[in-house]
């Protein structure tokens, strides 16, 4: 059956400059595309956190049109690269310390996906991510502090944190230090860690920027990008930037990603047909042939795309959108659970767990969570623009969305 979904006239040309950019040649859109139609696709750039990748690909076709406005995303986009150059920079120098310490760190995600693409530093990333074994935390906290890195925030217990954030405000430089893969108090994801539990075994060193970089080998890597998508989709939405990063990590590393493995280890988990959607936008929308593993999964992709168009970057631009991801991750705990959704309750009275950041005194005195309820509610209800009523219908229909994809049943 058809869908009713429909892309609208930016969305539409938003893909086909993320196409151009990616395969290094320019829109030719001609009358197709007026000041305001570029304008919106600009907008739309930057919501996904694109706009580098798109600049020259959008106005090098029509050099002379709306030179103010042309102008200030250009210049944008320049400080953009050359922000993100020296973070990359940063980042290289400071893997070369801890090299020096003898600590070898994983690199996920950020370096790895940028030198994916024809510019790599068009490609931004707001912080890295570096993924080691537990037991060596003390000897990398160490390390970072010697560095010249600092925490980001005060922790409770650095042992207990699956993740510890540090910072280097004077380079701009955040890094990610992930004692595992996914948080072990979701009962969500942290099934997925055990996936990864041979990772630090089967490493592989990349050549990137000339420096040898360690990190997962491709067929593990594929897998935590499409776990991490699929995270991100319970939580507010995939952004397109996610899925062109899939699709070009599958194409570059095609020939050495255990393709018939990683097949029955998204069928095992009930992404099958939501990794297959992805590949599917990847190959219709952005030129990226879909890999054969997948070939007898034809989903609707429309759906999808609609929802990651209109999120923004992670689900980020609908504060509703953000709010409603208590509803989709209650859907899909209830799915493993073989329980009963609970709804609307669980986006107003969700687990203790879940409030530690905001609630810091529920680490020593859970038994105040429902106080943390009532200021939570209290604090949702009062703040401007809030609509309890539209977080739970678009909660609703994202729990619709992600029954399409047999990401719940």
């Amino acid at each position: 059956m058809a869908s009713d979904f429909r892309t609208d006239k930016s969305e539409e040309l938003l893909l086909d400059a993320l196409r151009c950019a990616i395969h290094g040649c320019c829109v030719s859109w001609g009358a197709d595309a007026d000041a305001k139609t570029r304008g919106a696709v600009a907008k739309l750039a930057v919501s996904h956190a694109v706009l580098p990748l798109l600049v020259q690909a959008l106005w090098s076709e029509n050099p002379s049109a709306e030179e103010t406005e042309k102008n200030t995303l250009l210049s944008t986009a320049r400080r953009m690269t050359l922000t993100q150059a020296a973070r990359t920079g940063s980042f290289l120098l400071l893997l070369k310390e801890l090299s020096g310490k003898g600590l070898h760190p994983l690199v996920i995600k950020g370096l790895v996906c940028r030198d994916l693409y024809p510019e790599p530093e068009q490609r931004s990333s707001s912080d890295e991510d570096l993924l080691i074994d537990p037991e060596d935390f003390p000897r990398y906290h160490e390390a970072m502090l010697s560095c010249g890195l600092q925490l980001l925030k005060d922790y409770p217990s650095l042992e207990k944190e699956d993740e510890v954030t540090y910072v280097d405000p004077a380079r701009d430089l955040y890094v990610e230090l992930h004692k595992r893969p996914f948080s072990s108090d979701s009962e969500v994801f942290a099934p997925c860690n055990e996936l990864f539990s041979k990772a630090m075994e089967r490493r592989v060193s990349l050549e990137i920027y000339g420096c040898r970089v360690d990190t997962f080998h491709p067929s593990d890597h594929l897998l935590y990008l499409l776990c991490h998508a699929y995270k991100h989709i319970l939580y507010g939405g995939v952004g397109i930037r996610q899925i062109c990063d899939i699709c070009l990590f599958a194409k570059r590393y095609s020939e050495e990603i255990d393709w018939s493995w990683l097949r029955l280890v998204c069928n095992d988990l009930g992404m099958d047909v939501l990794s297959a959607a992805f590949f599917r936008i990847g190959e219709r929308y952005l030129d990226l042939r879909a890999p054969d593993a997948f070939a007898d999964l034809d989903p609707d992709v429309l759906p999808l795309l609609c929802d990651c168009l209109r999120g923004g970057l992670y689900g980020a631009d609908d504060p509703e959108r953000l709010h409603s991801s208590r509803i989709t991750l209650d859907a899909a705990s209830a799915n493993l659970q073989h329980r009963h959704t609970r709804g609307w309750l669980a986006a107003a009275f969700p687990p203790g767990s879940s409030l530690l950041d905001t609630y810091p005194y529920l680490r020593k005195k859970p038994w105040l969570l429902p106080l943390a309820w009532c200021q939570r509610v209290c604090r949702y209800l009062f703040r401007r623009k809030s609509s309890p009523s539209r977080a739970m219908r678009i909660g609703r229909e994202r729990v619709a969305l992600l029954k399409q994809y047999r990401v719940i049943s």
